[in-house]
């Protein structure tokens, strides 16, 4: 086990202890907040990337990754204090215990997803080939940079499907036309 496999399981072992913490709810919202984030993000920041360039005049390599940023915090924030809210409604419906196992479980999945995301923008193009083979030498790195590329993928799929879909409109027949 190299020293990257190591770091792997801390950050894992760190999250199923903030999931423990902080509970299902909360853990579920947060988990929720960074896919929905990251997908509204990926999809939508090069929108408001042009909107950001013409109201603030900024050049492009600055106005993307700020947009990234901003639709990426503030769905994050929403789900947070949605979390927060959910949370003291289940303590007043006295589902304290539950709460807690369920926070582990989405704990670890919270941290599996970070971690997918992470190593698979750790075997991009911007970064050193040295650090890239460092990354693909560990069998449990890779494991997780081949599903975040897997999900960087299907963000990319979805948001490719959006663009070519045709903009259809349903029109209906005319009246007295006798088809129905």
């Amino acid at each position: 086990m190299i020293l990257l496999d190591i770091l792997i399981w801390v950050v894992l072992l760190f999250f199923v202890a903030k999931g423990f913490s902080k509970g299902l709810v909360r853990e579920a919202c947060s988990l929720l907040g960074l896919v929905s984030g990251g997908w509204a993000a990926f999809r939508y920041y090069s929108f408001l990337s042009q909107g950001i360039r013409h109201f603030i005049n900024l050049p492009t390599q600055v106005a993307q990754p700020l947009s990234f940023l901003l639709i990426f915090m503030l769905l994050g924030m929403l789900f947070y204090f949605l979390g927060h809210l959910l949370t003291v409604i289940f303590k007043v419906m006295l589902l304290g215990g539950i709460n807690r196992v369920g926070g582990v479980v989405f704990g670890f999945l919270e941290g599996g997803f970070v971690l997918c995301v992470v190593l698979y923008l750790a075997t991009t193009k911007p970064m050193p080939e040295k650090f890239k083979a460092w990354v693909s030498g560990s069998k449990t790195a890779s494991a997780f940079a081949g599903t975040g590329a897997g999900i960087a993928a299907g963000w990319e799929g979805a948001m490719r499907k959006d663009k070519e879909a045709p903009q259809q409109v349903d029109k209906a027949p005319p009246q007295g036309s006798g088809r129905k």
